[in-house]
């Protein structure tokens, strides 16, 4: 799920040339609302997805864990539920295997895209940076465009191989 606020959408829309208000009337973007991405909507959001899907792992930037986990604790979340969490960092250490592991999958043809334009748009918009030791990374500072969901979709790809979920990277990845 791609998720961007309400309050300016349109404008957002102008300033990125890219157009957030038709993919929200589409479905490909949802809404929250106001001005900002609050936490405590998104762990609402997430409540309705656990409750809707068998989620086995989510892999979330590590970074603002502590932003969202009271959240989730105060929207109901169990602690076998805050187990499906799994931090995962953006620099070299975690993203690098990701990359590996994505690429991997990309070049099996083992995941379906479905032509999702967010997805695309990211995609297009994805620069890999590379370190002296050859370790890679999306780097979002060299990009063009928004790249979060290639960053995303790395990520769940590495989470579900770190669960040892065959399934996840057979052609049956769903990102929601």
């Amino acid at each position: 799920i791609f998720w961007l606020p309400e309050k300016h959408l349109a404008q957002k829309a102008h300033s990125d040339r890219v157009p957030y208000d038709l993919w929200n009337k589409q479905g490909y973007i949802r809404t929250t609302p106001g001005g900002t991405i609050e936490y405590a909507y998104i762990a609402e959001e997430l409540r309705r997805i656990f409750d809707q899907y068998n989620i086995r792992k989510i892999g979330f930037d590590r970074w603002n864990w502590k932003f969202l986990e009271p959240w989730l604790k105060e929207g109901g979340f169990s602690e076998t539920e805050l187990a499906k969490f799994e931090p995962f960092g953006q620099g070299y250490a975690s993203m690098s295997p990701a990359l590996r592991q994505f690429e991997s999958v990309l070049l099996a043809r083992k995941m379906r895209h479905g032509g999702h334009p967010v997805l695309t748009m990211c995609a297009s918009n994805a620069v890999v940076q590379t370190d002296p030791a050859g370790n890679r990374k999306l780097a979002k500072d060299k990009s063009t465009g928004r790249i979060d969901g290639m960053v995303a979709l790395a990520m769940a790809v590495a989470v579900a191989n770190n669960d040892n979920a065959e399934e996840y990277v057979t052609g049956r990845l769903r990102t929601i």
